[in-house]
């Protein structure tokens, strides 16, 4: 990747997390990343157009586009405790790997249809669909109750770690072992989902 784009990717990531996408001009990016305005949009012919170069990846990672070495992990677990255990150490250590971009992802969500509608594209592809295999895997352990769906898990395991995060982030103070934590939440959930 040339140094400029590099630079500006760097620097917006940065300020859009501090500030907001829209409270965030093109000239402060420049500034951040010490380059002139023009390289930015020599990369990126809009403000938008950069923006999506941040979150587009973290979106199609986040339901993974490198889909195969996750569900290759999930499909190494026998067992539905161990299949929601790796999700959650799995997407925790990608959301704190990816702190800055996911706060922009989140942010720009609440607010931009176009943001959600790519999230809802990627969340079911016509190539794949994530939420039914994710779903087939949980039922061949035989141990998923009968009433969860597929968003059901997503909105138990986001619900959980997303909570975490939070915690993790505004109140640390409270909390304790982090492996040990992420442990008794895979725990919660698995009596929540578990026949």
């Amino acid at each position: 990747m040339p140094k400029g784009k590099k630079s500006a990717l760097v620097a917006a990531l940065a300020l859009f997390s501090e500030q907001g996408f829209d409270g965030t001009s093109t000239v402060q990016v420049a500034e951040k990343a010490g380059i002139s305005q023009a390289t930015i949009f020599k990369y990126f012919h809009t403000k938008q157009d950069l923006l999506l170069a941040i979150v587009e990846p973290v979106m199609e990672n986040f339901f993974p586009h490198y889909r195969d070495e996750f569900f290759d992990g999930i499909r190494a677990c026998e067992t539905l405790p161990e299949m929601v255990s790796f999700m959650i150490h799995d997407r925790y250590a990608f959301i704190t790997g990816n702190k800055e971009a996911i706060k922009i992802l989140a942010m720009e969500m609440m607010i931009s249809q176009e943001m959600r509608d790519l999230f809802g594209k990627l969340l079911a592809a016509d190539d794949f669909n994530f939420l039914a295999e994710l779903l087939k895997m949980f039922r061949e352990t035989g141990e998923l109750r009968d009433d969860i769906d597929a968003p059901g898990i997503i909105r138990i395991i986001a619900g959980q770690l997303m909570g975490f995060i939070i915690e993790s982030n505004f109140a640390p103070g409270i909390m304790g072992d982090r492996q040990r934590d992420l442990q008794l939440i895979s725990e919660q959930i698995v009596r929540t989902i578990s026949k």
